[in-house]
């Protein structure tokens, strides 16, 4: 099936473009210029706190046209995340299979222990 490629990462998926870090580690990215963070929960959930800078691309809109909205460089090291790191999981897959070479999947917000924003 081919989301259980995804779901189960192994080191050919990593060659592909999709790999899975700690939160440790990509917070240690967020800190170099030119990394883009991406939340793929719906639109209430991102209100109600993400990380701070995080662009919302909703998991059931991932289609070439709105990945390229929101990421529009195919090799732009991007993090992606949820609420608990089952959605961040697909939507890592669905970017790979869309040719995004730079995927970072890092796991859910739930677990998070670093600073959070919230939408007014």
């Amino acid at each position: 099936m081919f989301w259980s490629h995804f779901l189960n990462p192994d080191k050919s998926s990593a060659k592909a473009g999709y790999h899975r870090i700690s939160q440790k580690e990509a917070r240690q990215m967020m800190e170099k210029p030119g990394i883009l963070v991406v939340d793929v929960r719906e639109p209430e959930e991102y209100a109600q706190g993400h990380i701070p800078g995080a662009h919302l691309l909703t998991l059931d809109r991932i289609d070439a046209k709105s990945a390229a909205e929101v990421i529009p460089d195919k090799e732009t090291q991007t993090l992606v995340y949820c609420r608990s790191g089952h959605r961040s999981k697909m939507a890592a897959g669905m970017l790979v299979e869309l040719g995004y070479t730079q995927i970072y999947e890092m796991g859910g917000i739930l677990s998070w222990p670093y600073e959070v924003e919230h939408d007014q």
